[in-house]
């Protein structure tokens, strides 16, 4: 007779044997995919000729500014120094603050539409399922609306500057933290609401009193996080006319200067440095977090 450990043994046996070979399978299709896409990617050869790492480090070449330690305080005229790279610094820091503005606005403005539309989707908030199912397929509408795209359609409508780039970071985090603040919502602790109920208190008493002291950390945690990547994304979108300092970076790809390009990505680059060890040191504050 087959006692009970055997019996849990080989049905052990047999489960591990089985998550194996799905591991197994999995791995081989997703090797078999990534191949594929390699090959369909032209990663490893090219139709324009040379390896794409080769003309990576080709392109990086041409963005060297060629500095020369000895010129590098030497004037604008001075080929070498850091006044001739940096030759339009000013200006490229008025775009840059423009997109700093663009990223802290629209921002601002998706985090408020966010978290109205985040109240109409919570499950445990929202008692009428029409309206939730109607704004949660809103909000995935928006999701898979590209930025860049939509930054054309909106520049085409608007018109070049900064107003388009705006409503473009706004829509696209209002769909983004729609789903996020939706989701912080639905896992707060009943109880609370529970009490307000019993209590007598409305649905706005109940938001303000029940939920908001509970998911308000948590909200501005991921509209932090959400400022650092409307910041980037101001960036990008400034290419395709929708202001900062990406007109900059258009203009400096239109004519071909490459030591301008790394300029400018560097200014870039320092600016979004800044603003995470802003967003950071909010963060940890507001989750009483000591930084170390």
């Amino acid at each position: 007779m087959t006692s009970a450990v055997e019996v849990f043994e080989r049905d052990r046996r047999r489960m591990l044997a089985r998550q194996r070979t799905q591991a197994a399978v999995g791995l081989a299709v997703f090797t078999v995919l990534l191949l594929v896409s390699f090959q369909r990617s032209q990663f490893f050869g090219s139709d324009i000729g040379g390896d794409p790492l080769g003309r990576m480090a080709d392109f990086l070449q041409r963005m060297n500014p060629g500095l020369k330690p000895e010129l590098l305080l030497e004037d604008r005229q001075t080929r070498g120094s850091l006044h001739a790279w940096f030759y339009a610094l000013p200006i490229w820091l008025r775009a840059a603050w423009q997109t700093v503005e663009m990223a802290i606005l629209a921002t601002a403005l998706g985090s408020i539409l966010a978290l109205g539309a985040s109240f109409l989707t919570a499950q445990n908030l929202m008692p009428f399922a029409p309206v939730r199912f109607v704004v949660r397929r809103i909000l995935e509408a928006i999701r898979t609306l590209p930025d860049l795209i939509m930054a054309l359609i909106l520049v085409a409508a608007f018109g070049v500057g900064p107003l388009a780039g705006v409503l473009t970071l706004t829509i696209s985090t209002l769909g983004g933290l729609g789903k996020l603040f939706a989701e912080i919502n639905e896992e707060i602790d009943p109880r609370q609401l529970e009490a307000l109920q019993a209590a007598g208190a409305g649905p706005l008493k109940k938001i303000r009193y029940g939920v908001m002291p509970q998911v308000l950390p948590n909200y501005a945690s991921y509209a932090l996080i959400r400022l650092e990547g409307n910041l980037a994304g101001a960036a990008a979108l400034g290419i395709v006319g929708a202001g900062g300092i990406g007109l900059e970076l258009q203009r400096a790809i239109t004519y071909t200067e490459f030591d301008t390009y790394l300029a400018i990505l560097l200014i870039i680059i320092a600016m979004i440095f800044l603003i995470d060890l802003f967003s950071e040191a909010v963060r940890h504050r507001l989750i009483g977090l000591e930084k170390a």
